[in-house]
């Protein structure tokens, strides 16, 4: 028992997730990434547009990745 009358198993539960904000600007990326193609398409209706294609590309691309790749931790398996 705590000081609050609560056993060290509901404490835990109460604890604050740690934010990660890399893999928050990833996701962010990845978003930005589809919402450009869908604005773009249906403003300029470009839908294919390989210039449009090669930026959103990259952006989906990286973000997919990077948001991957920081949710795995660095001794294996996830976080």
């Amino acid at each position: 028992m705590s000081i609050y009358g609560l056993s060290a198993m509901e404490e835990d539960v109460r604890a604050p997730k740690k934010v990660n904000y890399v893999r928050m600007g990833y996701l962010l990326l990845m978003v930005t990434g589809i919402l450009i193609y869908l604005v773009w398409g249906i403003l300029y209706n470009a839908f294919f547009d390989l210039g449009l294609y090669s930026v959103v590309i990259l952006m989906v691309g990286f973000g997919l990745c990077g948001y991957i790749l920081y949710g795995i931790s660095p001794t294996g398996g996830k976080k």
